[in-house]
């Protein structure tokens, strides 16, 4: 791809070193240069060899200054691990006013804020790991603890787990 574009390159300087160039500048200021002669086009003399000088760049002033680009050491991203501790994972609970603990942790220790998605709703946000739920219907549920910093930013989540919540029914009859 780039030879053939260098082989049309050189056919094209080829040409034009062969022909006039004329140069016509539009009633907006802009310079336009064709091979081909229009109202108002001065031929421009060409020399035939073009040659274009590039500056040495300064070693010293393309080296990065230390004091004014100083380069950000970057602090491995920490891992956090947030694990449930209690209920388990399928664990059946037994409460007939259906008052449910959920303890979790973080690992490594760190400020900042879990949040609690029971049945995939968000339910609380506080500074500790331990929620206390009042009234839970009996039945299935699903529990997942993110780990949050200050700001909002999810750092961790636990992984979903289901616990089971038991109460006696009110059909029974204790007389």
């Amino acid at each position: 791809m780039k030879f053939s574009a260098v082989i049309c390159l050189l056919f094209l300087c080829i040409s034009v070193s062969a022909q006039v160039v004329y140069k016509t500048v539009k009633a907006d200021g802009t310079a336009v240069y064709s091979d081909v002669r229009s109202d108002g086009a001065v031929p421009v003399s060409l020399s035939s060899m073009n040659n274009v000088v590039v500056p040495a760049l300064n070693n010293a002033s393309s080296q990065p200054n230390s004091k004014n680009n100083p380069t950000k050491k970057l602090k491995p991203e920490v891992q956090y691990l947030v694990s449930i501790r209690s209920p388990q994972a399928e664990q059946t609970l037994r409460d007939n006013s259906g008052l449910v603990t959920i303890n979790a942790d973080v690992l490594p220790k760190k400020a900042g804020k879990f949040q609690l998605v029971f049945d995939n709703q968000v339910v609380k946000t506080q500074s500790n790991g331990q929620f206390k739920l009042e009234s839970v219907n009996r039945g299935a549920h699903s529990i997942q603890i993110h780990f949050l910093d200050n700001s909002g930013k999810i750092l961790a989540s636990s992984k979903l787990q289901t616990f089971y919540l038991q109460k006696a029914s009110a059909l029974i009859n204790v007389n």
